[in-house]
């Protein structure tokens, strides 16, 4: 369901655009992820077709929420992948490792999972993928909501 303010747009789950500057993914709605353990999420992807060697600038924000205290406290590694290639690590978020409690109800731990990263790609296309994969812990109910991804395309100057 759609947080207030949305319930009356017409807004769809998630949604990718790519042109030859900016290629997005954006999740607008309350959608989650399950981050199950040892296997890597992929939380959004973008594809950059590039006519020459350029820095691409790639931004993320997601939020990562432990929704119950039993098996927690967790770890989980955000990464950036392009090309099939191994993860690159830029974040490492811990949740549950406090148990918050009002009254007698556990308090859902939300942790941001925002970061950027800097790749220098040859011309081509690119594909480039958000991805979250649990380190530690066995909660069953680990979660990321709204993930974003934003690659931005600087050309690179010419080497001299």
């Amino acid at each position: 369901m759609a947080h207030p303010g949305h319930a009356d747009a017409e807004l769809p789950d998630s949604y990718a655009i790519s042109t030859p500057q900016i290629a997005f993914y954006n999740t607008p709605n309350r959608k989650h992820v399950l981050i199950t353990k040892g296997e890597a999420k992929t939380l959004g992807t973008v594809m950059v077709d590039l006519k020459s060697a350029s820095n691409v600038l790639v931004q993320f924000t997601s939020g990562l929420a432990s929704v119950a205290p039993e098996g927690c406290p967790c770890s989980v590694r955000v990464s950036i992948q392009f090309d099939g290639r191994d993860p690159i690590v830029i974040k490492r978020v811990n949740l549950g490792v406090a148990k918050t409690m009002i009254g007698d109800k556990y308090q859902v731990d939300r942790q941001s999972a925002d970061g950027s990263f800097v790749l220098p790609l040859p011309a081509g296309h690119h594909e480039i993928s958000l991805v979250a994969q649990r380190i530690e812990g066995d909660s069953e109910l680990l979660h990321a909501f709204y993930p974003n991804i934003q690659a931005l395309v600087f050309p690179a100057a010419p080497q001299k």
